[in-house]
């Protein structure tokens, strides 16, 4: 019997969906008679009309029963619909007629209705920029809709009057009145509460909003570095990140290496996107549009790297009129220029800073020399309504020179983009972006290794020179597809070509800085093909999951390697106050970061996966819980749990740098575990803003012969981090904020024995030569010391004016480090001809006690 009832219910809903699928009734013309009467009533009213002929038993029916119809429709289709709800019938169209028979099942809630969807762009009112993640909510329907990042939206609503609200963080909201007899594009813009315009960084407050849980509060408090606005530095401050000072692109997350996060910059790969070894990213805060951080959850159009994604779109530039913002601090001077070409179809957006802080650095005796710089260029260009082209160019650069006690360091790194990118509106459901993208990073170091005598004199002066470089080109194209209000797909496929120059070498006496001053080791070429799909699926306003799948191909010299790597997150609302949330994520990556320990700061080489150095894979599982109230109180926690295969290590006594061509066999793979509680609160009040975010976590590797086989805590294994932050607004010219960051030290190594080093490999002909003479030293436990803990507190207070409705300034003032805590703790050997092994302890006070001014104008 059940399963007969089962049949039929299939059979009536087949029914339903095929008539409504070809039937023209539904869509014809007419207007009752009476706004309430009985269903019989209605019934005979539509037969008289001369519209379509309606049969039906009484027995079938409840035509007894008052219906008062609402919203005026003026469809057969939208009249029906209020008519027949919940009667238990079905539809059989047959020679003209419509023949309502028994169901064991009432119609759809919406079987008349034809549904027709709004679309477009919702972009700023007064520059005509975009806006991604803006709101597109029709509230008695309780249906909604979210821009992409190039501003698209689509949204399927029922035929007949509506009316929509508009939102965006900072923007005014706005009702939109629109009457729907088809398709029907809208482009909606909005105007801001302010004329400075904050950079977005998303926050996942509604169910399918990818981005992690950042608050816009964010913006108001930032790690900010000696006056330098830099909205990226804000992620430091989020719970499982961490800034590791003395490595060039010192971002760690969840207990993964700095190679494993992607920075993309208008969905361009970049290999090293800070300066000053971490402390600030390459793009101006003023260029940046939006900004996503991906962690737990990764949607299937990312890929290549295990811990993190940064997803930074920068602005297409203003479309009505020339405006710019200009900052001067000490550490650096910057500006942002943008404006229209030609107004309403190409705009130019240009970005440029540079360092200057060398003066200040001599006079403090800090030992460091720094001088970096970055340019941004990007121009937009609509071709017709549904068209539009992107060229975005970035170009930077750093010098970093280290002279202290016991280190002596030269490098220069940089990078060089461009990228060309068009997005086509399809039509109503549709929007696909492509882009042919070029990515180049090169990196020179040097570093100077002395020995001393037991008086200490100098005995021997060598540097260590080395080059690596990478280039990407790539094509990559997506397709966004929004079958309904509850279903959307997402997919898309991308090609890469990779060249790599992992370790070029030169040992002389001086510093090399020029590409053609070293050896030409051979280049490296690799490629990958990626396929991608992913759906977004809300079947009621609690729930929502996405699930997907990232295919990714390798090639390499004949190895050949092909990864499926599914996802899946899913948010589940209990309340307007409780949510959950879950992810599960499958990862791979094709490149290995390796870092030569005999060469200080940043002795990196990027290699390629190879038959005999697989690629690195991850799991990882995320169960999360999210508190709101009405009060702005935001408490969050998450647990993680993650498993690393084929991470890299140096093979204990080698030297890549020094053997070139058997390099695979100087890198070995192991094996890693990464799990914690991350906790993050955030209050916002009238006036004040504070956040606070804790990490607890342990973070562990195990490779062949290290550790006696046994697992060990990984070098930047920190078991507790702390920040607090709070900004707070006197009045609309001032305000104060604080920041005080702590965390657990890094683990480091000793050794127990010591022992003459007569090996040809590291360069020691003659051991009976003092000059030759070294010392090797031996531990029989990895990383079983720990550094003390790192604490700093910063202080800025903010001055703003503004004196015309364009021109805004602002005056900044703090103190960077206020009671002088060192940057880190360093702990490394020197030997000696009179002592065998010195330990030195070195506490790095790159920035002491450092009060800082700037100065910022927008117009």
């Amino acid at each position: 019997m059940k399963r007969a009832i089962c049949i039929l219910v299939l059979l009536c809903c087949c029914m339903h969906m095929a008539w409504a699928q070809k039937s023209v009734f539904a869509i014809r013309s007419y207007i009752p008679s009476f706004q309430k009467a009985t269903v019989k009533d209605f019934l005979d009213d539509i037969n008289h009309s001369g519209k379509v002929v309606i049969e039906y038993a009484s027995n079938n029916l409840d035509t007894a029963k008052v219906i008062s119809l609402t919203g005026f429709p003026n469809t057969l289709g939208a009249v029906l619909q209020q008519v027949l709800k919940d009667q238990n019938v079905s539809i059989l169209e047959k020679n003209n007629k419509i023949i309502l028979i028994p169901s064991p099942v009432p119609l759809p809630a919406d079987f008349f209705i034809t549904h027709y969807s709004i679309y477009g762009l919702i972009k700023e009112a007064i520059s005509g920029e975009p806006l991604a993640d803006a709101t597109i909510w029709h509230p008695s329907l309780q249906k909604g809709s979210l821009s992409n990042t190039f501003g698209h939206y689509t949204l399927v609503l029922p035929e007949g009057k509506q009316v929509l609200f508009i939102s965006y963080a900072g923007y005014n909201t706005r009702k939109l009145e629109v009457d729907l007899s088809e398709n029907t594009r809208i482009d909606l813009t909005l105007e801001p509460k302010s004329n400075i315009q904050a950079v977005t960084i998303s926050a996942e407050s509604k169910p399918g909003q990818s981005a992690e849980n950042i608050s816009h509060g964010a913006e108001a408090v930032q790690d900010m570095f000696l006056g330098e606005p830099d909205a990226i530095r804000s992620l430091y401050m989020q719970p499982g990140i961490k800034n590791i000072p003395e490595i060039t692109n010192g971002l760690l997350v969840r207990g993964g290496s700095p190679d494993q996060n992607v920075f993309l910059l208008d969905g361009n790969k970049v290999f090293n996107p800070t300066h000053l070894l971490g402390t600030l990213f390459i793009i101006n805060k003023s260029a940046v549009k939006t900004l996503n951080l991906y962690k737990s959850n990764f949607p299937a159009r990312y890929g290549g790297g295990l811990s993190s994604v940064i997803d930074v779109v920068t602005k297409d530039g203003n479309m009505q009129q020339w405006k710019g913002e200009a900052n001067a601090g000490v550490l650096a001077g910057s500006f942002t220029l943008e404006g229209p070409i030609k107004k309403d179809r190409a705009a130019i957006m240009l970005s440029f800073r540079h360092s200057w802080i060398n003066p200040l650095l001599h006079v403090m005796n800090s030992g460091i020399g720094v001088n970096f710089y970055d340019l941004n260029v990007k121009y937009t260009q609509w071709l017709g309504k549904k068209d539009k082209l992107m060229l975005h160019v970035y170009a930077g650069q750093d010098d970093l020179t280290l002279h202290r006690d016991y280190t002596n360091n030269v490098q220069r790194w940089g990078n060089r983009t461009a990228s060309l990118g068009w997005n086509r509106l399809l039509g109503p459901k549709a929007f696909i972006n492509t882009s042919v993208n070029y990515s180049e990073y090169k990196n020179i170091a040097g570093f100077r290794y002395n020995l001393y005598d037991s008086t200490g004199a100098s005995m021997q002066n060598r540097v260590y020179n080395t080059y690596s470089s990478i280039e990407q080109i790539n094509a990559q194209t997506r397709l966004e597809f929004t079958a309904s209000n509850t279903l959307r797909f997402i997919t898309g496929a991308k090609a890469n070509f990779t060249k790599v120059r992992p370790f070029d070498s030169n040992i002389s006496t001086e510093f090399f800085d020029k590409p053609e001053d070293f050896t030409d080791f051979p280049p490296i070429s690799f490629r990958e093909l990626v396929f991608f799909l992913e759906n977004e699926i809300r079947p009621d306003k609690e729930f929502f999951v996405r699930p997907g799948i990232h295919v990714s191909h390798f090639t390499n010299n004949g190895f050949d390697y092909t990864s499926w790597q599914p996802r899946l997150y899913a948010t589940y609302r209990l309340d307007k106050q409780h949510q959950l949330n879950f992810s599960y994520n499958h990862m791979t990556q094709y490149l290995h970061l390796v870092t030569n320990p005999y060469l200080g700061i940043n002795g990196d080489a990027w290699v390629p996966s190879t038959s005999s150095l697989g690629p690195e894979e991850s799991d990882m599982v995320n169960l999360g819980y999210t508190f709101r109230n009405k009060k702005k109180l935001i408490l969050s926690a998450e647990v993680y749990y993650k498993e690393l295969r084929n991470v890299t290590n140096y093979v204990e006594g080698k030297n890549l740098f020094l053997n070139t061509a058997d390099w695979e066999q100087n890198v070995q793979t192991g094996k890693g575990w990464c799990y914690g509680l991350e906790a993050k609160l955030e209050k916002t009040a009238d006036d004040w803003y504070f956040q606070m975010g804790y990490t607890l976590s342990w973070n562990w590797r195990k490779f062949k012969g290290i550790n006696n086989d046994e697992k060990f805590p990984f070098k930047y294994d920190r078991r507790h981090s702390l920040n607090a932050a709070a900004t707070y607004h006197l009045n609309k010219h001032w305000n104060f904020s604080t920041l005080w960051t702590f965390s657990t030290g890094d683990v480091f190594t000793l050794p127990d024995r010591g022992y003459p080093d007569f090996d040809d490999a590291q360069q020691i002909f003659n051991p009976l030569s003092p000059k030759e003479y070294r010392l090797i030293y031996h531990s029989s436990a990895i990383n079983q010391y720990r550094t003390l803990p790192y604490h700093r507190l910063d202080f800025a207070a903010t001055y703003e004016q503004q004196h015309t409705a364009r021109l805004i300034s602002r005056i900044t003032m703090g103190i960077y480090n206020i009671y002088g805590s060192p940057n880190q703790y360093v702990y490394d050997l020197e030997g000696t001809m009179g002592k065998r092994s010195l330990v030195v302890t070195t506490q790095y006070q790159f920035f002491k006690i450092t009060p800082y001014i700037s100065y910022t104008f927008a117009f």
